[in-house]
């Protein structure tokens, strides 16, 4: 046995040498390193387009011409702050134009499919393509063309101004070919329920005051509704859903709106950073379009497409409540009466 030792030592010092050296990863090949697609850092943009072939709604077709292309969509960096130029200066949501900089910036090629490419069409890269120009603080321009799917379907044709063709993550294309729409802010109600001291709702189905003496930000509030005592959790949902309602179509200019009649008036009373400021916000219906609430914005300039059965909710919240709260009242008398009988 001794003379087996010396051996059997040997094999114990590789075998654990082995397995170091696996945990190590020094048995697997290193992954290839994925190119930037553009190796641009998100701070250096400071214009952005979008062309796209697909009109993103009927108002965007040309119908003079004939052409089924939407107008391109300009968006510059002005004093900080981003600001759509064409085709109107529309409101912009600034975290979706945050986190397509940020998208454009890390987007990686997966492989190069053709250094020099004779036939785009053949890659989806031709003249129906969707297009992204980007302008640079050092003057330059790149255009990102978007193409057709790969045939493993995992992956989309693109080229980067005159370059190769190269192979990008269809998920990745995802967080970069947006539209118009995905960047635009389509939620009229610009609130904070943390903030909020008052929503006087005053319309031709309901009038109401939902208000709090508690401080902005504090843990537990308390709130009233048409001055009698309201569930904290009822008026926070509400303040909530008001914030959240979203148009499912393009803002209108408010001056394009035409023989409309007022449906309601929402003033909100916020305490921002220690100062108290009220927004109003009307809501107006066309006549050809009763259905269709226009909320106009607290600067009268621009006006969102709500339908009318998304803010009923709002309309009647004081009728709503009330329901519950008579429902919970016969529950309990129901569930004592119950008991007393047993």
């Amino acid at each position: 046995m001794k003379k087996w030792m010396p051996t059997i030592l040997v094999v114990l010092v590789l075998i654990v040498g082995w397995i170091y050296a696996a945990n190590q990863n020094y048995f697997r090949e290193e992954e290839a390193q994925k190119a930037k697609l553009l190796d641009i850092a998100a701070g250096d943009i400071q214009s952005l387009s979008i062309e796209r072939e697909n009109t993103e709604t009927a108002a965007d077709a040309s119908s003079e011409s004939g052409s089924s292309s939407s107008p391109a969509s300009k968006l510059e960096l002005k004093e900080g702050v981003w600001t759509m130029t064409e085709p109107e200066s529309y409101p912009l949501n600034g975290y979706a134009v945050s986190s397509w900089l940020d998208s454009l910036s890390a987007a990686e090629q997966e492989m190069v499919v053709e250094e020099q490419p004779q036939d785009l069409e053949k890659y989806g890269l031709g003249q129906s393509a969707s297009r992204i120009g980007i302008g640079l603080k050092d003057g330059k321009q790149l255009t990102v063309t978007i193409g057709g799917q790969l045939p493993a379907d995992n992956a989309r044709y693109v080229r980067v101004n005159d370059g190769p063709v190269v192979a990008v993550q269809t998920d990745t294309v995802t967080g970069i070919d947006l539209t118009r729409r995905e960047l635009l802010d389509t939620t009229p109600f610009n609130l904070d329920e943390a903030n909020v001291q008052s929503a006087d709702w005053e319309g031709e189905a309901a009038t109401w005051l939902l208000k709090t003496n508690s401080e902005a930000g504090a843990a537990d509030r308390t709130w009233t509704l048409n001055g009698k005592e309201a569930k904290a959790d009822d008026a926070v949902s509400l303040l909530g859903k008001i914030k959240n309602l979203a148009t499912a179509d393009d803002v209108r200019k408010a001056s394009e709106l035409k023989n409309t009649v007022p449906r309601f008036t929402l003033s909100i009373e916020q305490t921002v950073n220690g100062t108290t400021v009220t927004d109003v916000y009307r809501g107006l219906v066309e006549k050809s379009q009763p259905d269709t609430i226009w909320v106009i914005t607290t600067d009268g300039k621009w006006a969102y497409a709500l339908q009318a059965d998304a803010l009923k909710e709002a309309e009647n919240f004081p009728e709503t409540l009330k329901q519950a709260n008579d429902s919970s009242a016969d529950s309990q008398k129901s569930d004592s009466t119950s008991t007393s009988n047993n």
